[in-house]
């Protein structure tokens, strides 16, 4: 489930942004962006740092466990959604301002989406919701 493969057909992750489908299955909505992928613990320690725009982050943990945030060097507001290993919402912190020092989710997780304000309330997501990300088409 939840596969992220490069152009010629491996998984990988830490890839940069690429065409997905993000989908909150409960709710029957649908979004298409760049997702990036951070798979890797450098990708994963940048995240939203020192960017002018929020853009959609999957962070992929490889385990499920307590993985909290901060929002320093953050430009922008955003919200971080926490999901089970199957892709169930476990946690949502809306509006995340800048400079937030800690941010540290009740429930184990195995992916955190770290997504625009917007794309958000576009998806409805709620806890409990099941989203699911697939790449679709090219870059």
């Amino acid at each position: 489930m939840h596969e992220i493969e490069n152009a010629s057909g491996k998984k990988r992750a830490g890839a940069a942004a690429a065409m997905h489908e993000i989908s909150n299955e409960t709710r029957k909505k649908r979004v298409k962006a760049g997702l990036e992928i951070a798979g890797t613990n450098f990708a994963r320690m940048r995240g939203l740092m020192f960017r002018d725009e929020i853009v959609p982050i999957l962070f992929v943990f490889g385990y499920e466990g307590i993985f909290p945030i901060h929002s320093y060097f953050v430009k922008k507001e955003f919200d971080a959604v926490y999901l089970a290993s199957g892709g169930s919402v476990n946690e949502i912190y809306r509006r995340i301002r800048p400079n937030t020092a800690l941010v540290t989710p009740k429930k184990d997780s195995a992916f955190l989406l770290e997504l625009p304000v917007k794309m958000t309330d576009r998806l409805c997501i709620e806890e409990g919701d099941v989203l699911k990300w697939k790449r679709v088409g090219g870059r």
